[in-house]
């Protein structure tokens, strides 16, 4: 391990604040907000943009896109995406998947005036649907959530429902990334979630080669991992 790479930083008894269900509402969805703020002017909705809209020319311009987002949060993401599409003139239907109760009534309301996106209450280690249900399955800034066997559970139903590709996009770990995202926090906010949870995010994100071996173990042997800029890393895998 690189002096620039520490060792993953995951304990299952220690969860992020944003998971803990004793959490205060009204901070969680503060710091939801920030997420928003962060993921609009930091990378995360352009890595992506550059990392999915291509691939949507594998469908035909008449046939409806359909996406399947895990942990959506408060569903910046998929918002993002049916702005493109209706700028294009693509039909798409998104189903944004979280358990929290909390991120669920934030991404209704976020979702109200796109009726292309259905927003429901699922464990992504329990996803119910049949093989092959979407284009598209998106995985953004969740994976490092979970211990290494549970991210590999995740990417193999990802590869199982997709028809077309899936996307995981998350943090790349580094001290780097880890000491930014304290810094930036730390100058912007007093949101006590977001002060805890970036750093520990950071800590817990997997490298490019992790990624890549947990996706060759998850059966996903057609992929490519990119980094972009904000210390943002995505893989796109292709089914079989």
């Amino acid at each position: 391990m690189s002096f620039l790479i520490p060792r993953r930083q995951f304990d299952p008894a220690i969860q992020e604040m944003m998971d803990r269900s004793e959490t205060d509402p009204d901070v969680l969805r503060d710091d939801l907000a920030n997420l928003r703020t962060i993921n609009k002017y930091f990378g995360g909705l352009e890595a992506n943009r550059k990392s999915i809209l291509p691939l949507f020319q594998e469908i035909p311009a008449e046939r409806e896109l359909t996406i399947l987002d895990l942990a959506t949060g408060s569903a910046d993401q998929p918002i993002a995406l049916v702005r493109f599409a209706r700028r294009e003139g693509r039909k798409i239907r998104i189903v944004a998947l979280d358990k929290n109760p909390v991120m669920l009534s934030v991404a209704r309301a976020e979702c109200s005036a796109f009726p292309e996106i259905t927003i429901e209450e699922r464990d992504l280690l329990t996803l119910p649907y049949p093989d092959n249900s979407f284009d598209f399955v998106l995985c953004s800034l969740a994976i490092h959530h979970f211990s290494r066997g549970d991210a590999i559970e995740i990417l193999r139903s990802m590869k199982r429902l997709s028809r077309v590709a899936l996307v995981v996009h998350d943090l790349h770990r580094s001290w780097i990334t880890a000491w930014a995202a304290w810094l930036y926090t730390h100058l912007t906010t007093r949101n006590p979630i977001t002060l805890f949870d970036s750093y520990l995010s950071a800590r817990r994100a997997f490298t490019a080669e992790e990624l890549e071996s947990m996706a060759r173990e998850a059966g996903v042997h057609r992929k490519t991992i990119t980094r972009y800029p904000f210390f943002r890393l995505v893989l796109v895998g292709f089914p079989d």
